[in-house]
């Protein structure tokens, strides 16, 4: 995980973290980037560096409230709220302008504007953080109004890849042929159940009840408890596992809990091999394995409701984008064969 102004680095297997401003240490004795952690590097910096308070009614008095809130202190992944940092310094020199300036117009040429500077998919994660922070504004009646909710996001040009896409099954089998067991688990959870990386590589150990075969996560975003029973292949990997004493249930081969970076440089180095094997294409991501899952079961026939509720999302609508891939022809056949069944006792009628 990387934060912004925070060093992380590793020293005789111990994992520290300081905050670069004031010197000030946090991991130890905070775990890195539970909420004691965050509330710590929060307390730090404000005695460090005193700012003066932000006009009431302004962007940045907006942002110190949602910033404080146990949303976003307790509620969301250590990822997503880094992630979210990372947009609200982007847009700090905002922080004077008054929420009366902040119309559809003001934030559609925001949008345009980091697009210029960072790209279609950070300028649109500028709306989506921008709402965000005026939804706890409304709730706290210190905003009146949400201004990006009729600004659309900047569509995926048709001639560009589009990011994270589904896995083919040729790809899948190759990866799942080649991947040690401490990578395979987490593939597997991702690519079958859909979990999201944070999602697999922080759930504890106790998640996987191997009497019932069952398996419980609480969806990163949504907050939903989602249990399952546990397909055949995720509890034969699961069952592969080095044995260990960690608190999580995925370890790496040294039988420790993965570091996020950690994790990722792995996972990228078997997927590079793969692909310079010519057995994968460009583009394969761990995310998008969330999006093979729900391709594979709306290829299956399952409803976006279900779909949704194995993703752990609260509406249909997430659940539609990540299988909009799906080849729905076989589905679809058995629907033409009772269609055609139909039109012959029709005609018959007749």
């Amino acid at each position: 995980m990387r934060v912004p102004g925070v060093k992380i680095y590793v020293s005789r297997g111990i994992l520290y973290a300081y905050d670069r401003a004031s010197g000030a240490r946090l991991t130890p004795p905070h775990a890195i980037g539970t909420p004691e952690w965050w509330r710590a590097l929060e307390t730090i910096r404000a005695k460090a560096k005193p700012k003066p308070a932000e006009a009431p009614g302004t962007w940045g008095a907006l942002v110190v409230s949602y910033r404080g809130s146990p949303r976003f202190l307790d509620d969301i992944a250590p990822r997503t709220r880094s992630d979210y940092l990372h947009v609200l310094d982007y847009l700090a020199p905002l922080h004077e302008v008054g929420l009366d300036r902040w119309t559809r117009g003001f934030v559609a040429t925001l949008r345009d504007k980091a697009q210029r500077e960072r790209g279609r998919r950070f300028a649109n994660y500028v709306l989506s953080v921008v709402s965000v922070v005026f939804v706890h504004g409304i709730e706290r009646e210190l905003a009146e109004t949400n201004p990006v909710r009729d600004v659309r996001k900047l569509r995926r040009p048709k001639n560009q890849p589009r990011a994270n896409r589904p896995w083919s099954s040729e790809e899948w089998e190759a990866v799942i042929a080649a991947a040690p067991p401490e990578l395979l688990a987490p593939i597997l959870l991702g690519g079958v159940l859909g979990y999201r990386q944070g999602e697999a590589l922080s759930v504890k150990r106790d998640s996987w009840n191997r009497e019932a075969g069952t398996l419980t996560r609480v969806s990163a975003k949504s907050g939903k408890v989602v249990k399952v029973q546990a397909p055949e292949t995720v509890a034969a990997a699961l069952a592969r596992l080095p044995a260990h004493a960690a608190a999580t249930l995925l370890v790496n081969s040294r039988g420790r809990p993965w570091r996020e970076d950690g994790f990722r440089g792995s996972f990228f180095r078997l997927i590079r091999r793969l692909e310079a094997e010519g057995k994968v294409a460009d583009g394969l991501t761990f995310h998008g394995l969330r999006h093979t899952a729900a391709t594979q079961m709306r290829q299956l026939g399952f409803d976006t409701r279900t779909i949704a509720d194995m993703l752990g999302q609260e509406t249909e609508g997430m659940a539609a984008h990540y299988s909009r891939e799906a080849d729905l022809e076989p589905k679809l056949r058995g629907v033409v064969d009772k269609l055609d069944e139909a039109n012959r006792t029709r005609g018959r009628r007749v």
